[in-house]
């Protein structure tokens, strides 16, 4: 068979990945302006503190220059405050980005209420850039946060040196008064008009009661920042997860440090808000990542193909009868459905778990994805017997290989898929390492939406991963006996859009009830940041499992055998969610 299409893919894809890495790189320095160096210490407490700092290269500042500390929320990382990192730094501010424990590159346990432990953390990273960079101001500082790290802030508010300026995104009050005797001054509050965790009524009431002012409005600076008592609120139609790559609150952020932290004229000499080049990291992300992801198809097929004959795993009967295109949307809709709601069931379950101090692997709500998969695992067939009997789920999973009376061949099978699915994973990892592992500490930073595995984030993604295998199982046994049945597959127009409408009623279904899922928490007012991180992994699954199915249905129709497919999504999937959530 011609290979030269897929050939030509990867090499597209590749262009694609290697652009984007370079254009990633290339606005982390600000297009040429500033350096980025990576750095691990042993903070006060003893633990180690990672962290970044983005400086101008040439700077023409009158002075000893200011800092400005950033710290993340929940399942965020010092890459992941990258627009106000780089914008803050090209307008003449020494950035210190710090990983609280369990997040980006830190091996340390997260634990939620520890906010003096992480307010120790970020003020260890703060004070040894003060006190061995040359020309930075050793007192003068303002501190960025987004959600959780406002409580950070507040904590540090109290410090003997503390920050003269804050800028609020994602504005957390109700979660961190107790914290202080008062709010600070000189506070900033940027936030989304649709955040999950705090209405923008709720942030006007409180920019009220600071300023003591029952007409106060977003949008306008009211109070000194000579006397520390300026306090603004601004709103941008985003929400919360957005907030932080929002062009609207990053120039703001970036304005409100300028006047509050430089002082004097400062405003007047510095870079325009709206004058900003870390989009291009915004887009190199999402095209870099996808290109990633997507380039897994091509290469499948090419190792399946180039591989020698008595390396690849066997061609795969297709045992089962095709099921008319009523009863296999019916049932794609309804396995959609169900697996929602084996999600939601097992993020419940994690909520109480994980407070019990039962979790497993250590990574937060991961215990909720592992119920996931055993619900899924149980489920997904008795959904196929309901639909479509139980000889036919048999010669479904006979359609993947897995026969009781033939077990060697399988098993032959298993380790060849292996051999195959490993060098996808190695090609997945190697893209990775071009961005620089923690441990070379490199001042290049890629893609913060997934990472290099190191320390205990291997052994958690080595779990997750195969735990993952028997989902993926189901998966690939309801393509086959749905999708890729019994039936001459000659890639013919009626083939082609049975398959499309099977994907995509399993999608609409699975997508309409993520949304009310999502919605009903927000209404009945289960806001908590962990509501906000389980959104984002549901959203992470919803586009990983679209990936996965094409790629297990693609690999399916090429070479008859799912399995090295089923290996590398199981890989995927747990790489992914374990990139995007704390340790604990």
């Amino acid at each position: 068979m011609d290979r030269r299409p897929q050939y030509l893919a990867l090499f597209v894809l590749s262009v694609v990945i290697a652009s984007s890495l370079y254009m990633s790189w290339a606005a982390d320095t600000g297009l040429g302006e500033l350096v980025v160096d990576r750095y691990e210490i042993t903070g006060d407490s003893g633990r180690q503190v990672h962290f970044m700092v983005y400086r101008p290269r040439d700077s023409s500042y009158p002075g000893p220059m200011p800092v400005i500390l950033t710290t993340h929320g929940v399942a965020g990382s010092k890459a992941g405050m990258y627009s106000f990192n780089i914008e803050l730094a090209r307008r003449n501010f020494t950035v210190v980005s710090v990983d609280l424990p369990g997040h980006g590159d830190s091996p340390e346990a997260f634990v939620i209420d520890d906010i003096d432990g992480m307010a120790q953390d970020c003020y260890s990273a703060l004070r040894y850039v003060q006190t061995t960079f040359p020309n930075v101001d050793n007192e003068t500082y303002g501190m960025l946060t987004h959600s959780l790290g406002f409580q950070v802030a507040l904590v540090m508010s109290e410090y003997p040196i503390a920050p003269s300026a804050y800028a609020a995104v994602g504005y957390l009050e109700e979660m961190g008064l107790d914290l202080v005797d008062e709010t600070p001054g000189n506070l900033l509050i940027a936030l989304g008009e649709f955040d999950e965790m705090i209405t923008a009524e709720m942030a006007l009431e409180s920019l009220r009661r600071m300023t003591g002012d029952e007409t106060a409005e977003a949008g306008v600076t009211y109070g000194s920042f000579e006397n520390q008592t300026a306090y603004r609120l601004d709103l941008a139609p985003t929400d919360h997860v957005f907030e932080a790559i929002d062009g609207t609150i990053v120039g703001a952020t970036c304005d409100w440090m300028v006047r509050a932290v430089q002082g004097g004229t400062s405003w007047n000499s510095t870079i325009a808000p709206t004058d900003q080049v870390y989009t291009g990291k915004t887009i190199a992300m999402a095209t870099g990542v996808f290109a990633l992801l997507v380039s897994t198809i091509p290469l499948l097929i090419i190792l399946q193909d180039a591989i020698p004959s008595k390396l690849k795993p066997r061609k795969l009967e297709r045992y089962t009868e095709p099921a008319s295109i009523l009863k296999t949307l019916i049932t794609s809709s309804i396995i959609g459905a169900a697996i929602i709601t084996f999600f939601t069931i097992g993020s419940a379950s994690a909520f109480h778990l994980e407070n019990m101090g039962i979790f497993w692997p250590n990574s937060m709500f991961m215990i909720g994805i592992v119920i996931f998969f055993i619900l899924s695992v149980i489920g997904i067939p008795l959904i196929l017997v309901i639909a479509n009997g139980k000889e036919n789920l048999i010669n479904s999973f006979k359609s993947i290989g897995i026969d009781r009376t033939n077990l060697k061949p399988f098993g032959f099978d298993l380790l060849k898929s292996a051999l195959i699915a490993s060098i996808g994973i190695a090609w997945l990892i190697g893209w990775m390492a071009l961005g620089g592992t923690p441990e070379m500490m490199r001042s290049w930073v890629i893609f913060s939406m997934v990472r290099y595995p190191v320390g205990v984030r291997v052994q958690n993604i080595a779990a997750l991963f195969l735990v993952a295998i028997p989902y993926f199982v189901m998966d690939a046994a309801w393509i086959r006996e749905f999708i890729i049945s019994k039936r001459e597959w000659t890639g013919g127009k009626n083939n082609t859009k049975n398959q499309i409408l099977s994907f995509a009623a399993r999608l609409a279904a699975a997508g309409s009830l993520a949304v009310v899922v999502v919605s009903l928490s927000t209404l009945m007012g289960f806001i908590a940041g962990e509501m906000v991180l389980l959104g984002l992994l549901l959203l992470l699954y919803m586009i990983i499992s679209t990936l996965t199915t094409i790629l297990i249905s693609w690999t399916s129709v090429q070479f008859d055998n799912p399995w090295p497919a089923i290996m590398l999504s199981a890989f995927m999937l747990a790489w992914i969610l374990i990139s995007s959530v704390p340790l604990i």
